[in-house]
């Protein structure tokens, strides 16, 4: 599963609210989508996948006195 970023998130929705079809990711590729339908399908997985991230779990130690 790949795992996306906030920052990557925020940088299609901003080429999506332009029009735009082609960016550039942070490691220098150029990704090119067919259309803005398409744009808005990656966001809507994007925004899935970090909404369902998992929490950190918290561990609470038990103690007794014994018997």
């Amino acid at each position: 599963m790949t795992q996306y970023t906030q920052t990557q998130l925020d940088d299609l929705r901003a080429a999506a609210a332009k029009g735009v079809t082609k960016l550039r990711n942070s490691v220098g590729e150029e990704i090119t989508y067919r259309s803005l339908e398409e744009m808005h399908t990656q966001i809507a997985v994007m925004e899935r996948a970090l909404a369902s991230k998992p929490r950190a779990r918290q561990h609470f130690p038990t103690f007794s006195k014994g018997t």
